[in-house]
Parts: C-alpha cells; sequence; structure tokens
C-alpha cells in the first residue's frame, strides 16, 4: 500500500510511505542448556555431570588418533556444536571433560573460531573458580577442547532439586562465583553467557565457572556483529539484550539475577515467557528480594538490587566490589582490609537507596518486543480477547520462472492479503530493504536469512518466504510463515494455477494458514469472501508496475512512481490501488489538485479494496484536501475497526496536531509507537507531539532515544533542544544546535536557526540577525530558498521588535520573493501590518483568504484583525480574531486576541486567552510545524500580561514583567525592558 504517511509533522507535503510493525514468538524455558543466539553461531555446551554413558559413535572408533590418547568414559552433554565427555588421559593419567566439535561443523570458520576463542580466552585465567583448560586437540577431522572434569553438579541441576537454597549456602556460592568472574575480568575477557548451566559445585564445594564459547575481550574479538544479540535469554542483561556495547558490569547483573533465584527460587522479572522477563528487566528495577521475603536480610537484598540495576552505571562496576560488600555482609575481612574498612563497606550497602521505582520504558530489541507481542497475542487469541499487534515481513519470494514479471510482484499482494486480519502489520518491504543495506553484512534483496536479521532488529514476528516455479503451463507457488527469532515454520501452504493471473487469486487462499497460525480466528469462508474482487485484476502486468512504484516512491523518486501507478491505471483502469499510489506521489510532489483528483478516482473504485485500505484512501483524501475534522473520523474509524493499524494511530496523531489539539495527538502518537517501538519517525513525532502538548521531558527523553536509534539524525537535535528550551535550560539548547550543526549540511541550516531563535527569545537581536545573515548565505548557495525565507521572515522580527521597521518591512518582503507559501505570506503580512504598510498587508490576506481551506483563511482574518487594532479599531479586531479562531484554533490568534481585549480594556477577557497563550507554551516551539523554531514569539505574553494585569489592578501584576525580565532582561536594544522597568518603577 502506498496510502499511508510516515512523515506526520509534514502534513501536507509529507512524504507517503507506509510502514508497519510486529512480534514474534521464542521457546526454551530457563537455562534450557545452551544459549540462545540471534547470530550465525551455533550453540555452546556446558558439562552436564551424572548421565549415562551413550555409544560414542564413529568419532571414537578403535584406533583413531583420539582413542588412542584418551579413553571415553561416559557423555556429559551434548547440543548443536557436538559433545562433552568424561574421559581419561591415557598418557597424564588423569580425567578430564573431553569438548568436541562435530567434524561437519569444522568447515564453517566462524564456529571453529568460537571453539578457538574458549580456549584462547580460558586458558589466560588461572583461578579456583574458574574451569582449567588443557589443550586444544587435532585428531584427522575432530577438533576437541580438554579441561578440567568437575564431579559435582551443576547450579541448573541443583535448583531444579531443591527449588531454593538457605542463605548462607546461596552467598557462598555466588562468593566464589564473583571471585572467578573477578579473575575473568582482570584479564580483559566478558563471559556474556553466565548462567546456572555454566556453573559447577563439586563434592568439596568449590564452585567454578565454565563454558567461555560466547566469551570475548574487552577490546573486542572482531567477530561479535553490531545489532546481533548473542547468549542466554533468560539471564542477560539490558544492554545485552539491546546490542550495546558490554562491560564487566553486564556479567554482575547475571549473578545478581542468579542470586535472586538461588535465594528465592524464582526469577525477579517473572513473566510468561523468557522473552517478555527480558523486556521487563530493561525497563524497571527487580522488586527488592525482602519485600516478597522478609527473611531474606535487608542487606543482602540490597546486595541483589544493585546488582540488578538497570543503568550499568548504577551496579557494580567491577566484580571485586561486589566480592567485597559480600564479605563486609558476611563480616569477613581479607587480610589486606582493616576492621574499619569493612565497617565503612557494611555502611555502605545500608545506605544504599534500594527502593523499588518502576522506571520509564526505553527502547529494548525490537526483536523481544515483538516476540511479548506475539505471544501474548497467541494468549489472548486462545482467549477470545482482542489480538495484540503482529507484524510480519514479507520476504523476497524465490523466482524460479526465468519471467522478470514476477520480481516484486506477489509480494506486496500477500502483504494485503495478510492485513485481512486486524492486529496483523504487514511490514514495509522498502523499510525493510533499508534495514538491510545498513546490516553489518549490507544485503540488497529480502532473502531467508536476510529478512530475519531484519525482523530481529525492527521487532517483527515472523516473516513469509516464498518460491514460485513453472509447472508445464502452469504455475507452482508455495509459502511458509518463519517464526524470526527461532526459525522455527510456523505455517506453510501451496498452490498449482493453469496461468500466472490466477495467481492473484489463490493469494488470498495461501494466507490463511498463516494468519490462522499467527492467531486470526476467523472461518477461511470469512476471509476469502472479504478478498473476493479485491484480488481480480485484467492484468498482472498492472500489479506489477503497481509493486516498482511502491519501491520508487519509498526511495523518494515521486516523479518515477507517478509513472509507474499511471502505466498500472492504464493496463487496468479499475486498479484501486493504483490511483491510490498516484494520489501519495502527486501530493508528495506538492501537485495538491492532482492528489485530490487521484484520491478520488481511487474511491471511485472502493469495491476493489479492502476493508482496511478504504479507510486509509478516505483518509488520504482528507489529508490532501485539509479537512482534519473528517481526517480524524476516518482514522478514528480505522483503528476501530483495525486497532492494530500504525498508519491509522500515526495518521490520526498528524490530524489531531493539524486540529491543534495537541494533547490528543500526543495520545494517538504514543498509542502507534507502542505497536512499532523502534520506528524511527513514529518516535520522532510522538516526541514532537509531546513538547507541542507540554511534556517537555517526555519530548526530551524521545529524542534522546531517536538518536539511540540513528545517532545522525537531525530533527531530533532539534526535539531535544526544543524540550530544553521548554524546560528553560537555554545552554543545553545551545549546546545541542552546536552538536547539530556538525552532522550535515542540513543540520548547519537548522542550527542557524536555532541558535538565531535562541537569541531572539532573550532579545540578543543584533546577535541574532548576523546569525540569520550568515545563515541566509548558506541557504542561497545550497540552493534551498525555503530554509533562506524562513530564517529572513526570522529577520523581520529581529528588526521589528528592536524597532527597526524599515528593516522589518523590507526583510518581510523579500520572504515573500523568495516563497509563496501560506506561512510566508502570513507571518510576513503581519509584519507590514505592524509597520503600518495596510496595502500589502490586505494584499496578502485578500490572496489567502480566496483559498479553499481553513487555515489560509484564518490567516487572512489574523492579518485583517492586526491591520484593525493597529488602526486603533478593537471592537473589529475582535471580531475578526474570534472568527479566524473559528476557523482554526491558533496560538497566535489567541496571543492577537488577548491584545485586541487589552486595548479594548475588556481585561478580564485578555487575561483569559493569555493564560491560554501560557498554558499552550508548546505550540509556540514551531507554530507551524515545520523545523522553523518560533519560541521567541513567547517572551511578548508576559509583556501583555503585565500590561492587562495592570488594568486589572492586580497586585501580581509585576511578576509577569519580571518573567519577561528573566528571558530580556539583559537585553541592550529592547525596547521592552526600558518601558517595564519604567512601568515597575512609577
Amino acid at each position: 500500500m502506498g496510502e499511508g504517511m510516515n512523515n506526520a509533522r509534514h502534513v501536507p507535503g509529507s512524504k507517503t510511505a507506509v510502514q508497519t510493525p510486529a512480534p514474534v514468538s521464542a521457546n526454551g524455558s530457563p537455562d534450557s542448556g545452551a544459549p540462545t543466539t540471534l547470530g550465525s553461531a551455533s550453540p555452546t555446551i556446558a558439562p552436564v555431570i551424572g548421565r549415562e554413558l551413550s555409544p560414542p559413535g564413529t568419532l571414537f572408533e578403535p584406533g583413531t588418533a583420539l582413542t588412542q590418547r584418551y579413553e571415553i568414559l561416559e557423555i556429559l552433554g551434548e547440543g548443536g556444536m557436538g559433545a562433552v565427555y568424561k574421559a581419561r588421559d591415557l598418557e597424564l593419567e588423569r580425567e578430564v571433560a573431553l569438548k568436541v566439535i562435530r567434524p561437519e561443523l569444522t568447515s564453517n570458520p566462524e564456529i571453529l573460531q568460537r571453539f578457538k576463542q574458549e580456549l584462547i580466552l580460558a586458558r589466560q585465567i588461572t583461578d579456583r573458580n574458574v574451569i582449567r583448560i588443557f589443550d586444544l586437540g587435532d585428531a584427522g577431522n575432530i577438533k576437541f577442547i580438554t579441561m578440567e572434569f568437575v564431579e559435582g553438579e551443576s547450579l541448573h541441576k541443583i535448583l531444579q532439586q531443591r527449588g531454593k537454597l538457605e542463605v548462607a549456602e546461596a552467598v557462598d556460592i555466588i562468593e566464589q562465583v564473583a571471585s572467578g568472574l573477578a579473575a575473568v575480568h582482570r584479564e580483559g575477557v566478558i563471559h556474556r553467557d553466565l548462567k546456572p548451566g555454566n556453573i559447577m559445585r563439586d563434592k568439596n564445594g568449590r564452585v567454578v565457572v565454565m563454558d567461555f564459547g560466547l566469551a570475548r575481550s574487552f577490546a573486542g574479538d572482531g567477530m561479535t556483529r553490531t545489532g546481533t544479540m548473542l547468549g542466554t535469554i533468560e539471564y542477560m542483561s539490558p544492554e545485552q539484550a539491546q546490542c550495546q556495547e558490554l562491560t564487566a558490569s553486564s556479567d554482575i547483573f547475571t549473578v545478581g539475577l542468579i542470586l535472586y533465584q538461588l535465594l528465592s527460587g524464582t526469577m525477579p522479572f517473572h513473566a510468561e515467557s523468557a522473552i517478555a522477563s527480558l523486556v521487563m528487566r530493561t525497563q524497571q528495577r527487580a522488586i527488592p528480594l525482602v519485600n516478597s521475603d522478609k527473611k531474606i536480610p535487608v542487606l543482602l537484598s540490597n546486595i541483589v538490587s544493585k546488582c540488578l540495576e538497570t543503568d550499568p552505571a548504577r551496579r557494580y562496576q567491577s566484580a571485586e566490589g561486589l566480592v567485597a560488600d559480600i564479605r563486609a555482609y558476611k563480616g569477613q575481612r581479607g587480610s589486606k582490609v582493616s576492621a574499619s574498612t569493612a565497617r565503612l563497606r557494611m555502611n555502605r550497602i545500608r545506605e544504599l537507596p534500594w527502593k523499588w521505582i518502576p522506571m520509564t520504558a526505553v527502547p529494548v530489541i525490537l526483536a523481544v518486543t515483538g516476540v511479548v507481542y506475539y505471544m501474548n497475542s497467541r494468549s489472548q487469541a486462545a482467549k477470545g480477547l482482542t489480538h495484540t499487534p503482529v507484524s510480519v515481513l514479507v520476504a523476497d519470494f524465490q523466482n524460479n520462472t526465468g519471467d522478470s514479471l514476477f520480481d516484486d510482484t506477489l509480494e506486496p499482494m500477500f502483504n494485503v492479503a495478510l492485513e485481512g486480519a486486524s492486529f496483523i502489520n504487514g511490514f514495509n518491504r522498502g523499510s525493510a530493504r533499508k534495514v538491510a543495506a545498513a546490516l553489518p553484512n549490507p544485503a540488497h534483496t529480502l532473502d531467508e536469512q536476510t529478512s530475519r536479521l531484519v525482523a530481529v532488529k525492527e521487532g517483527i514476528a515472523a516473516i513469509v518466504t516464498g518460491s514460485l516455479s513453472k509447472h508445464g503451463g502452469g504455475y507452482d507457488l508455495s509459502v511458509k510463515a518463519i517464526d524470526a527469532v527461532t526459525g522455527k515454520t510456523l505455517s506453510d501452504a501451496s498452490v498449482t494455477t493453469s496461468n500466472k493471473d490466477a495467481l492473484l487469486l489463490e493469494i488470498p487462499k495461501l494466507a490463511v494458514p498463516i494468519r490462522q497460525a499467527l492467531g486470526d480466528t476467523t472461518p477461511k469462508s470469512v476471509q476469502l469472501t472479504a478478498a473476493q474482487g479485491t484480488f481480480s485484476t485484467d492484468s498482472l502486468e498492472a500489479v506489477h508496475q503497481y509493486s516498482v512504484g511502491m519501491e520508487q516512491q519509498f526511495q523518494g523518486k515521486w516523479t518515477d512512481a507517478l509513472q509507474s501507478f499511471s502505466k498500472a491505471t492504464q493496463l487496468d483502469p479499475n486498479f484501486a490501488r493504483a490511483y491510490a499510489g498516484m494520489a501519495a506521489a502527486s501530493g508528495n510532489l506538492g501537485q495538491l489538485q492532482d492528489a485530490e483528483k487521484y484520491a478520488k478516482l481511487a474511491m471511485e473504485h472502493v469495491d476493489r479494496m479492502t476493508e482496511r485500505e478504504r479507510y486509509r484512501v478516505r483518509g488520504l483524501y482528507y489529508i490532501w484536501t485539509q479537512n482534519w475534522q473528517k481526517c480524524t473520523e476516518e482514522y478514528g474509524d480505522l483503528i476501530r475497526e483495525f486497532p492494530a493499524d500504525n498508519i491509522g494511530h500515526s495518521n490520526l496523531a498528524a490530524c489531531y496536531a493539524r486540529q491543534l489539539d495537541m494533547p490528543k495527538a500526543m495520545e494517538a502518537a504514543r498509542v502507534g509507537l507502542k505497536i512499532m517501538p523502534n520506528n524511527v519517525m513514529a518516535r520522532m513525532n510522538s516526541s514532537l507531539y509531546s513538547c507541542y502538548a507540554n511534556d517537555f521531558p517526555s519530548c526530551g527523553r524521545g529524542g534522546r532515544e531517536v538518536l539511540q536509534l540513528n545517532p545522525t539524525y537531525e530533527e531530533a537535535f532539534l526535539v531535544i533542544a526544543h524540550a530544553d528550551m521548554g524546560e528553560g535550560q537555554l545552554s543545553l539548547a545551545a549546546a545541542r544546535y552546536q552538536s547539530l550543526e556538525k552532522i550535515s549540511p542540513r543540520g548547519a541550516s537548522l542550527a542557524a536557526s536555532g541558535l538565531a531563535n535562541l537569541a531572539l527569545y532573550e532579545g540578543r537581536y543584533q546577535e541574532g540577525i548576523q546569525i540569520l545573515e550568515k545563515g541566509i548565505a548558506a541557504d542561497l548557495a545550497a540552493n534551498n530558498p525555503a530554509a533562506a525565507a524562513d530564517k529572513v521572515l526570522m529577520l523581520a522580527y529581529a528588526n521589528l521588535w528592536r524597532g527597526d521597521k524599515q528593516e522589518a518591512a523590507a526583510a518581510a518582503r523579500r520572504a515573500i520573493a523568495l516563497r509563496q507559501s501560506a506561512k510566508v505570506r502570513f507571518l510576513a503580512a503581519r509584519v507590514l501590518a505592524e509597520v503600518e504598510e495596510t496595502v500589502g498587508a490586505r494584499q496578502l490576506a485578500s490572496g489567502l483568504g480566496s483559498e479553499i481551506h481553513a487555515e489560509p483563511q484564518a490567516y487572512a482574518k489574523l492579518i485583517l484583525g492586526e491591520v484593525a487594532l493597529k488602526a486603533h479599531n478593537p471592537g473589529q479586531a475582535i471580531q475578526l480574531f474570534t472568527s479566524a479562531k473559528a476557523l482554526l484554533d491558533t496560538w497566535i490568534g489567541h496571543f492577537d486576541l488577548g491584545r485586541a481585549y487589552l486595548e479594548a480594556g475588556a481585561f478580564e477577557e485578555a487575561d483569559s486567552e493569555f493564560d491560554r497563550c501560557i498554558k499552550r507554551r508548546g505550540e509556540v516551539l514551531e507554530l507551524f510545524m515545520d523545523d522553523m523554531p518560533t519560541y521567541s514569539f513567547l517572551p511578548a505574553v508576559y509583556y501583555y500580561q503585565g500590561r492587562d494585569r495592570e488594568g486589572l489592578k492586580s497586585n501580581g501584576f509585576a511578576d509577569s514583567y519580571r518573567t519577561y525580565l528573566s528571558m530580556r532582561g539583559q537585553s541592550t536594544n529592547d525596547p521592552l525592558v526600558a518601558e517595564i522597568h519604567r512601568r515597575l518603577h512609577q
């Protein structure tokens, strides 16, 4: 579909290309023995003592080099890489553990390198609490490691048998584990896969840490790919789940999980699945042990809580620190620790502020979020509840026909069939290609392996792969849905058709079992009835041209996309989706009349669209016609019928924003963000609406999260600076702009506007003018007249506020010459009205008033109201400003109306308007939601509020004046500063 918008802050004119979100499943009980890996490495194997001897197979046939040296006694464990055996070293006459890699895996260089890495890293460490590695052997095609044989039990087995341990026993075990980790960390090694199955206790009570197959040095081994999650899900630290750089504190978090489990018999982040538990530990602190079991000593509970801090900086930074606090808790002192030091340690533990405080959610690895969605959705479906959103990525089908007509043709239609289920979102394939191109090993096609990597990164539940082959005169098409994380096949289906055009008719049938596997309980007959007419077309070539247009649209090639969509309609004049694509492409080219025309053509063929598509196309029509009331109604209906539709939530938020209902825009955007938590644009828009709705902390946090996802995203810097401005942190805002100007030429242009706006806000008019003139020259040199026009407008207001009317008028006219947008004409006309160039102001108002949409008509009335106010006719101004408000409830309209009431002596009414301006101050950050910062308009509100409260004879009138002075009181060329001082002292 090309009917969705993904850049809601620029409506209209936003870039329309569909995106879609989602979820996945995972399995595995806690500490199943092998780590869950989301990379290409195979699981490693941890020795488990006490199993019966299994036949060793051909690996150990008599007479081989291996059996000449080692006598195999017992199998200890087995897994994907091979097995671990108890053996006797005949040469050294000792028992060892023999870890063997399967011969068929030795051809995989990465697996072999990880196998060698275990030896290389572990041999550096000699500590009684770390397993000793002896040697790396090679017997023909058999690779193996020999290590110390430990006669005992793993913590995993101990927990299975006993549930939980006594406090003293658990503490003793963890003290030894931490001591072993301290030795590991001193060698610059992070374990990364610590768990009860990798910790052994021998019959004498000695505890050893084992299995370094996923370990790496602090400096990095060059093997771990960025964005790849490796380890065992149940025991991962939050930063490991988010594929961030790891330090020793990551291992310490896992120690905390294990100690919690040893003491309580449960895991601290209990959830229905391991993945859901992982999400919880990235979002909130663990409930202290003492809260659930009063028998647990408070000091010990504090130690566990410190290990389990979500923020790595708040945890123990070294295993030695953990060992010291454990020993302090036990009342022990090492030979180098004095009694006073021990008491200090006890005091430090006692004073740790480990109260349980839920934390605001932060972005987590989307594979995890997706899995939680998917698992919850399956559970809810079973209960007959509303289904949680599920996202699916349709990979590139393998085209075995040799006919390029099928390249990227059937896949978009399969997306449409899947989205017949209200809880399923087909992830945008263009977005997926972009993610694939940014992988450590960039890919340009969405084959199965690449699609799984994309899905894991983006939190997509499942992928759908397909294969198309010729069969005599017909075609065979097979598809299967695959769990993105585990690789498990969820469902598959196939069909055979007699000709190529019949393939489209079979797609809904193929989608039925996949929808059912994802939790759709709709009967097959109902699904197929709903699809009737939707998939019929006179030409497969038309579908192919539509798919080409979708790809071009995603790449921003709007003219090419328009041509491709047009070809599709020529091949099939009833192809509704292609008309919708033409509407989107035309709108992005600024051809709004054509966009409206094509949207109407699409609506003429509503019988050829799914119900979801009909909502989207109608909503798109109302966007292009700027009917924001109908827009909110249409997208509101869409999300009621299809609550998982992220495009619906995103566009609903945009429509609320254009109605200037920022609280509702913020709420709608947040709901959409829950569906697509790692979508940069969704997070960006949610952050912006938070700023506009005065929720500056959420706004800043969202902007920082965007930078985590994309460190060079220019608008994220703006969002954070907006939040800083809203909270009065002007120096932080300035620093953010200074960082932005180093990112890119566009960033430098945006930063110049931001720094100039900040200077104007503080009354540093001459400095702001210098910044603007330099920025204007750079924009014009870069052939960016739109950005230059914005800066020229700011220049006009800088001159106006410092009292230079002639320069202000000249700048206003210059802005209009650069750009004729409604915003530019409106702001320029206000300046002309203020300097009493009435003819020019009225001409601009006339042009705006003749347009068909409410926004320019409201601007026209505001301009005429300014003219009336300047002519000392406040009554007429009030009428015009009130009429403008009925069309569009703008912040600047309230400001103007307040000034008119003040001029009329209606002080109570004026006070109400100025109060609204202050309560809606978030909107002043960007009055036109288009990257032009306008917070410099805010200080004047306090000046006029002060005058109004003087009229009310309020004793607090001086507070408003002082607020103005706190903003601009240091200005040397602001006429209002001198006037306020006079009013305060008269």
